[in-house]
């Protein structure tokens, strides 16, 4: 039992504009009047929810301790920001069960890195510390089966302040996901899942480099972020709907390749 892991691009054009006094000023997390908490190496969420009936805190809490684990690596672990294979760091934390699940899920992914974690490109520097805010979900559903089961979701909205080189600084946003499903008598052996979706970055770096590059239009850039911090400045776990166009698949990335977008 799983959720498909997904990951949607912004929808911009992306064009390579020539550099203008507009487009070389600076985009920071100061700029943008953000008062989010800072997290580097350690991610402070809040208290999870309690069990629906039906199942129990216990449960519940072995679920949010891999959650969390899971999204620290994903989020705040500067280690991996640049790192060439984030599966492996992610597998550590994981039940060897879902790890397994959570592999067999991202073959055939156009982004693989990104889909379990935010990765940059290699020549992109973050700035200082991400601001973070974070948001739980829990739900109940039926398989095929008519089998309840719970659903917990962890989702970061990650804030990185970035740049290429010498270049100006930008800010990139990232929406992302981790979910965990159990039935009453499961242990530790979860369904794994979650989605992601950026904010900020260049479409087709996604798709063709699997790496989180800064956009190089600067207006798009800010005018994309106004949707990413609507979410992050929330109480509750959202990820704003994409056109079917904007998501990474094959379709985009033939587009890509084409120079289309």
């Amino acid at each position: 039992m799983a959720i498909v892991v997904s990951g949607c691009s912004s929808g911009s054009s992306d064009p390579e504009p020539t550099p203008t006094a507009t487009s070389s000023r600076p985009v920071t997390l100061a700029s943008l009047g953000l008062d989010w908490p800072t997290a580097q190496g350690r991610l402070v969420v809040p208290k999870v929810p309690s069990a629906p009936a039906g199942f129990d805190d216990k449960t519940l809490g072995r679920m949010a301790t891999v959650l969390e684990k899971w999204a620290r690596l994903s989020t705040v672990d500067d280690g991996g920001w640049h790192s060439g294979d984030p599966l492996s760091d992610v597998r550590t934390v994981l039940p060897k069960e879902t790890a397994g699940t959570f592999e067999q899920q991202l073959r055939g992914q156009i982004s693989p890195h990104l889909a379990v974690a935010n990765v940059f490109g290699d020549d992109v520097t973050v700035v200082g510390s991400p601001m973070i805010t974070t948001a739980w979900r829990v739900a109940t559903e039926k398989d095929q089966a008519n089998e309840r089961f719970v659903r917990l979701e962890l989702q970061t909205r990650a804030a990185y302040e970035v740049r290429i080189g010498n270049g100006p600084s930008r800010v990139i946003g990232v929406l992302r996901v981790h979910s965990l499903t159990a039935y009453k008598d499961t242990t530790d052996d979860f369904g794994i899942g979650g989605g992601w979706q950026e904010f900020g970055a260049s479409d087709c770096a996604l798709a063709l480099d699997d790496q989180l590059v800064p956009d190089s239009d600067r207006e798009h850039g800010l005018k994309d972020l106004k949707t990413f911090i609507k979410v992050g400045n929330g109480t509750k776990l959202e990820m704003p709907e994409l056109p079917v166009e904007d998501q990474v698949d094959p379709e985009f990335l033939k587009r890509c390749r084409d120079g289309q977008v």
